[in-house]
Order: C-alpha cells, then structure tokens, then sequence
C-alpha cells in the first residue's frame, strides 16, 4: 500500500490545522481537517481513519483534495441537486400559514 502524503501544503502547518479544527463548528468537516492533519504529522492513512473512525478511502479523498485545492477545496461540500420542489413560489408560501 502507497503511503499517504502532503504535496501542496498550501502554507498550512500542522498547528495552524489545529487551531482551525477548533473553529469549524460542523463535526464531519472537523473530521476531514484532522485527518489531514494526521497525514501531515506522518501517520499512516490507515492509522488515521482508525483514529477518525472513517474507511481509509475517505482519509485518502480527502488528503488528495488537499492537494488539489488547499482547506477551502477540502472543505467544498458539494451536495447533490436533489428533487425539484413539487410547489414553488407563491404556493409554497402560502401551504406553511
């Protein structure tokens, strides 16, 4: 198995990482910023989904998006469009009174 690692840190440092940790408030992106971290202490990428409770793909995703774009890309949540809305506009309004 290839070693996780770091190619861009994007002028991160693993204590400036922590520090943001403390600030995200929603827990899943908090779990993607310190496997990251984990990875750019020197642990292994299996090690570190033990320690986050992800699969090790997640932590691999994750460290690769990283690389790609830095805390802003890992960060990036990009859902699904999903179902249009049955009402829209005024009528939608005027079902919730």
């Amino acid at each position: 198995m290839k070693r996780l690692k770091i190619t861009n840190d994007h002028g991160w440092t693993p204590r400036t990482l922590r520090k943001q940790e403390r600030k995200i408030k929603d827990a899943s992106l908090r779990v993607r910023v310190t496997a990251v971290r984990l990875v750019m202490e020197g642990h292994l990428g299996k090690d570190v989904a033990k320690m986050v409770n992800l699969c090790r793909q997640s932590v691999a995703l994750y460290v690769a998006r990283f690389n790609e774009g830095g805390l802003d890309h890992l960060l990036d949540r990009r859902l699904p469009p999903g179902r249009v809305p049955f009402l829209v506009g005024c009528r939608l309004v005027a079902c919730h009174f």
